[in-house]
C-alpha cells in the first residue's frame, strides 16, 4: 500500500513538473533558467511532497512577473550606461568632424547619403537621450518593486530598445558622415570619427543582451503604466500636469527660445531661429510619433 502511494505521489509530481516546464516556456522562460527553476521545484517537492505550490500556470506567471521586472530594470540601466559612453564618443567625433569648419561645407561622395547621415546625427542622439533617460528614470522609480504591472515592464523595454536603436543609428551615422566627407577632412579626424563610432557601437552592443533577455519574458501582472507625469512628478508645473500636449508644446517653445538665444549670442539670430524651429518641430514630431509607444502619454 505504501509503495502504491509513493508511485502516485511521484507520478503527480512528474506531471506537475512537466506542466510547469510547459508554462515556463509559454511565458518566455527557457533554456538553462527554466531547467534550474524546474530542478529547484523538484527538490522542493522531493522534500515536501504535499507542498501546495498552486497551479503551474500561476507559478510560472509569478516567475515571469518578477524576472520581467528585474530584467527590464537591468536593461534600462545597461542601456543608459552604454549611452553615456556612446555620448562621450559622439561628442569627440562631432568635434573632430567640425574642427576645420562645418563638416557639411565639404563635398560629399553622395549628397543624398551624406544629408541622411547628417540628419541622423542630429535627430537620433536626441531620441536616444530622451528614451534612455526616461527608461532609467522609470527603472529607478521601481527600484524596490519585486514585480510591476506588465504594462510598466513593457514601457521599460520599449524605452530601452528605442534608446539602443537610436544610439546605434547615431554611431553608424557618424562613421557614414566621416566616409562621405573624407576627401575634405584631415586624415586624423576621419580616423578619430571611425574609432569613436566603433567604441560607441561596442558599448551599445554590450547592452544589447540585457534588452533581448528582457524582451523574451511575458509578465502577466494586471495594471496600467504611468505616463511621463508619473516619471517627472513635481518637476512638471501644476497647471501642465495631466495635460500631455500643452506640456509638449511648452517644452518645444522653451527649446526654441534657448536655441534662438544661443544664435543671438553668436551674432547669428536668423540661423539660431531656424535651428530653434527645427528643434521645436522635432520635439513635437517625436511626441506625436513615439509618445504613446514610449509611455509618455495615454491619449
Amino acid at each position: 500500500m505504501a509503495s502504491l502511494l509513493e508511485r502516485r505521489r511521484f507520478g503527480a509530481r512528474v506531471t506537475y513538473l512537466d506542466e510547469l516546464e510547459r508554462e515556463l516556456a509559454r511565458v518566455g522562460i527557457r533554456g538553462r533558467l527554466r531547467r534550474r527553476i524546474v530542478a529547484e521545484i523538484a527538490d522542493h517537492l522531493a522534500s515536501d511532497p504535499e507542498a501546495n505550490l498552486g497551479a503551474a500556470a500561476d507559478l510560472a506567471g509569478r516567475f515571469a512577473d518578477e524576472l520581467g521586472t528585474s530584467r527590464s530594470r537591468r536593461a534600462a540601466y545597461a542601456v543608459f550606461a552604454a549611452l553615456a559612453l556612446a555620448g562621450a564618443a559622439y561628442c569627440a567625433s562631432f568635434v573632430a568632424l567640425n574642427v576645420t569648419g562645418p563638416v557639411h561645407a565639404s563635398s560629399p561622395r553622395t549628397p543624398f547619403v551624406a544629408a541622411l547621415a547628417l540628419a541622423t546625427i542630429i535627430v537620433a542622439p536626441q531620441v536616444a537621450f530622451v528614451a534612455g533617460a526616461l527608461a532609467a528614470l522609470r527603472a529607478f522609480r521601481h527600484r524596490r518593486d519585486v514585480a510591476v504591472a506588465a504594462a510598466e515592464a513593457r514601457v521599460l523595454r520599449r524605452r530601452s530598445a528605442v534608446a539602443l536603436a537610436a544610439g546605434t543609428a547615431t554611431m553608424g551615422a557618424v562613421a557614414l558622415a566621416a566616409f562621405e566627407y573624407e576627401a575634405g577632412l584631415p586624415g586624423w579626424t576621419t580616423t578619430l570619427a571611425y574609432a569613436c563610432s566603433a567604441a560607441g557601437g561596442a558599448a551599445l552592443a554590450a547592452a544589447t543582451p540585457a534588452v533581448v533577455a528582457a524582451a523574451r519574458l511575458h509578465p502577466r501582472t494586471p495594471g496600467e503604466a504611468g505616463d511621463m507625469f508619473a516619471d517627472l512628478g513635481p518637476l512638471v508645473p501644476s497647471r501642465l500636469r495631466e495635460r500631455p500636449w500643452p506640456f509638449a508644446r511648452a517644452v518645444a517653445t522653451l527649446l526654441f527660445l534657448v536655441v534662438t538665444a544661443a544664435g543671438v549670442a553668436q551674432s547669428d539670430p536668423f540661423d539660431g531661429a531656424l535651428r530653434g524651429l527645427a528643434e521645436a518641430a522635432a520635439v513635437l514630431g517625436g511626441f506625436a510619433l513615439l509618445g504613446r509607444y514610449l509611455g509618455l502619454r495615454r491619449e
